[in-house]
């Protein structure tokens, strides 16, 4: 007999012991009910219910009907290997099994002998020989959400006794148990919320195609157990979907992705009926389509999601499984949460490549445009007898508003003009393109520089209105009689400086061109001497300035104190030092405008 059957805190419930027993098992209630956590609940049960009874090997499952059979969530006495390979029993295997197909307790004093019995290698030395199964019901819903076996390495080692006290701690471990699930899946729900848009936040913020399509398969690693991934775009021309993910499926990354026809597939259904697709069972799928590259892989279950942007489908998210009934629906509303932000995505990923390779065909034109316009800044003054010339242009970009020119009109005479079209890049570069050819084409006619301007403000007014405001200098030099004549069209005054260090401002002329019709111009007349320097310049050196936030303009006093300090240097070397004062006093601020100089030296 049994040592266990004299036991009356086991057998006899009317005894002293059995209130002990009762006092045992109400404490074991409430604290059973108190705990929220699920694991933490599974743990507890396992601890305190050797209190009540001395058990070898525990058990707990709970009912997953959607993956269809018994889920191992605590196995105490067996080896881990083992009950990983079983983490899932089938409903028509095992003791534990039969207890919940019939809804009640099973006793079973010699499992070598029950067909039923699914055996698993114990940790120990010793095998279970005796179990006792007992479902966990909720009575008002009357549903089993777990099942509870506890085995002994004795045969019939559990009791009558053993049966009642389990009975009665199951109805309230099912209680506590519903709501620990209910309480664990609300923390799921809740940490997958926030990696959902965790998730959301890092698809958003990636802007390179290829990186976001292969960023996909971690990000759903986090959130959903799979085995293969697929991300296809749409090709509307040749209405097929082009695979650009492939995870899973053995094959290394293609030179050409793989394409399947819009109509083919589990995910050609999703396309066509614009929503989520779950198959438990792709075998038993008649739309269920493989490629070549994608056969022999044990697949099983498969959920697909199209990819919608403005009601538009661009392209279908699918996830497949080893399992059958791998998806749910839960799975599905968790897919459709990433496709929404995936979409999105892609597009702004599209239009981002987009944006980029116009950039990059617009620098290609800018580029082109730069070299064009440089051709037209001469880099060299042509010589004229008695005077020494030269000019820099420093552009704030690729392209400038700036210009200066020489026009040769003969050996001893010469038209020099600088001028600044007003605003930045490719406008002010047509701008300066279409002034400098207009003022050539005038200057050439070898009129004085108050006509020249005059004609060029009416070219300039009737061809392109107001869409161009030009600033600008024309001097007339003359070697023969010495002299510069000029007018100055609302630009910077050049600084006329004597060999003694005298100066005084060029501010002869009228208003910028291009604002009237019909406007009038005066010239002023400079009798040049041995040492003279005139100083040609665009506002571009005013206006350049000290590092934010004081960014204090290098300024005219600073210009003239230069110009007047430094005039006995050659041309070339007055601009050499004027350019390096300036980027020192800039420290290295952005330059926000071109700069030109223009020199001439008398000698």
């Amino acid at each position: 007999m049994n040592a266990n059957q004299n036991n009356p805190e086991i057998v006899d419930l009317t005894s002293e012991s059995a209130q002990k027993l009762q006092r045992l098992i109400s404490e074991l209630s409430i604290e059973f009910i108190s705990i929220l956590d699920l694991n933490e609940l599974i743990e507890r049960v396992a601890y305190r219910l050797r209190e009540v009874i001395d058990y070898k090997f525990f058990n707990l499952f709970l009912v997953d009907e959607v993956r269809g059979g018994l889920v191992w969530k605590i196995a105490v006495g067996y080896k881990p290997e083992d009950v990983a390979e079983h983490a899932i029993i089938p409903f028509d295997r095992s003791i534990a099994s039969a207890a919940w197909r019939e809804g009640s307790t099973i006793n079973v004093g010699d499992v070598t002998r029950d067909s039923r019995y699914l055996p698993i290698a114990t940790e120990g030395e010793n095998s279970p020989l005796s179990e006792i199964a007992v479902p966990l019901k909720l009575a008002r819903q009357n549903k089993i959400v777990g099942v509870l076996t506890i085995e002994s390495s004795e045969p019939n080692y559990f009791t009558r006794g053993h049966e009642r006290v389990l009975n009665i701690l199951a109805s309230q471990l099912a209680v506590a148990l519903e709501h620990a699930s209910v309480y664990d899946e609300l923390r799921q729900r809740t940490r997958e919320m926030r990696t959902l848009i965790e998730i959301g936040h890092e698809i958003t913020s990636i802007l390179d195609l290829d990186k976001l399509l292969n960023h996909m398969a971690p990000l759903l690693d986090r959130v959903i157990d799979y085995e293969f991934l697929l991300v296809g775009l749409i090709d509307e021309p040749r209405q097929e979907l082009v695979w650009h993910i492939e995870e899973g499926y053995g094959a290394q990354k293609r030179e050409r992705a793989t394409r399947t026809k819009l109509t083919h597939g589990i995910v050609g259904r999703a396309v066509r009926e614009r929503r989520t697709q779950i198959s438990n069972d792709v075998l038993r799928d008649p739309d269920y389509y493989l490629a070549d590259s994608w056969k022999d892989l044990g697949q099983r279950s498969e959920v697909a999601v199209p990819l919608l942007y403005e009601d538009k489908i661009i392209g279908v998210l699918a996830l497949e499984s080893n399992r059958t009934n791998a998806f749910n629906e839960f799975h599905g509303r968790l897919l459709e949460n990433i496709a929404n932000n995936l979409s999105i995505a892609i597009v702004n990923a599209r239009l981002y490549a987009e944006h980029v390779e116009r950039e990059k065909q617009l620098e290609h034109e800018i580029l082109m445009a730069r070299d064009v316009q440089r051709s037209m800044i001469p880099e060299t003054a042509p010589h004229i007898k008695g005077f020494e010339i030269a000019a820099r242009l420093e552009p704030a970009l690729n392209l400038s508003g700036d210009f200066y020119d020489y026009v040769p009109l003969s050996d001893t005479r010469m038209g020099i003009m600088i001028g600044d079209v007003s605003g930045k890049g490719v406008r002010a570069a047509m701008g300066m393109a279409a002034s400098r050819s207009i003022l050539r084409s005038v200057a050439r006619r070898g009129h004085g520089p108050a006509r020249i301007l005059r004609d060029a403000n009416m070219r300039l007014h009737r061809d392109l209105g107001r869409q161009l405001l030009l600033t600008m200098v024309y001097a007339l030099l003359d070697a023969d009689t010495k002299t510069l004549q000029y007018c100055n069209a609302g630009h910077n005054p050049p600084l006329h400086v004597s060999s003694s260090g005298r100066y005084r401002a060029m501010k002869t002329g009228g208003l910028l061109l291009g604002v009237f019709d019909k406007q009038s111009y005066k010239s002023e007349t400079l009798n040049l001497e041995r040492g003279d320097v005139i100083f040609f310049y665009t506002d571009g050196l005013v206006e350049a300035h000290t590092p934010s936030p004081d960014a204090v303009d290098f300024g005219e006093a600073r210009i003239i104190d230069l110009v007047v300090k430094n005039r006995h240097l050659k041309a070339s070397a007055l601009i050499d030092t004027v350019i390096s004062r300036i980027s020192e006093f800039t420290a290295g601020a952005h330059q926000h405008d071109d700069l030109s100089l223009l020199v001439i030296k008398v000698l």
